[in-house]
């Protein structure tokens, strides 16, 4: 999709996109943002206007990505878990933060599965990683070279709520930290995630490993899922999409970086 961007160039998405994706970010102050009525009545009652400014600029990103696939753009509303309920034969992600927001989108023959993420490139509070990461990936996150604007316990993080986005409209249940195993390829900037399988729930609950995957349900049957990750302007963005294509993609779109000017 081609959109006007402020100087400096494209943002850290456009180098994450494949070939048969659409998608659209914006990093600082954007366009004014606005909802259609339907997507505004599903914001709870008296939301601040901070969130709702947040919220309304990234379906602004939906909006623009789906032109970029040639989807008829409308009402993007919310499923039961806040999933976003994309037009039929499409697949999609959104994230939103503060000063970011982005969406990627892509047609289903394409992929079964997409997931984008973005957090501030600071490190996780003590504590959080052991909660969040599984053995083999604390090892492996001990041996990786250090880089600046890197943190990658909190790469990680991004990793597996990317991969939660994915997966979550295949699994329809909630999915722990743990449903996921994630290895960086920090040579070439990829990473792959593989689902793990619930472990049987103990007798005692009190035993029970934080952010171990739900049981019954868990990553069971789900695809693996690959991607990129980029680290600029302070942050942190992963998207990840099914490691194994349909069929052949359609024609390639690309990602614009949505600009200052009213939209």
């Amino acid at each position: 999709m081609n959109t006007a961007g402020p100087p400096g160039g494209p943002g850290p998405l456009a180098g994450l996109l494949p070939p048969w994706a659409a998608g659209a970010e914006i990093l600082g102050p954007g366009p004014l943002p606005w909802l259609y009525v339907e997507e505004d009545e599903q914001l709870a009652e008296g939301v601040v206007d901070a969130r709702w400014t947040e919220f309304a600029t990234a379906r602004m990103c939906a909006r623009r990505a789906l032109l970029g696939l040639g989807a008829v753009p409308g009402p993007l509303l919310r499923g039961s878990r806040g999933e976003p309920l994309w037009p039929a034969g499409v697949v999609g992600s959104i994230t939103h933060r503060a000063g970011y927001c982005a969406a990627v989108v892509g047609p289903a023959g394409a992929t079964v599965a997409l997931g984008i993420d973005a957090e501030p490139a600071v490190a996780l509070r003590p504590g959080v990683l052991r909660r969040i990461a599984l053995p083999g990936e604390r090892a492996r996150l001990a041996v990786l070279p250090s880089a600046p604007g890197l943190p990658w316990d909190t790469l990680l993080f991004c990793v597996k709520e990317a991969a939660y986005k994915a997966w979550y409209p295949l699994a329809r249940v909630p999915l722990g930290f743990h449903s996921a195993e994630v290895r960086f390829d920090p040579e070439h900037s990829t990473v792959t995630v593989r689902p793990v399988p619930p472990r049987p729930a103990p007798a005692d609950p009190r035993l029970a490993a934080p952010g171990s995957p739900a049981a019954p349900g868990g990553a069971t049957g789900l695809p693996p899922l690959e991607g990129g990750y980029a680290a600029a302007d302070g942050l942190l963005v992963v998207l990840l999409t099914a490691a194994a294509p349909r069929r052949l993609p359609p024609p390639p779109r690309t990602a614009g970086r949505c600009g200052s000017s009213r939209s």
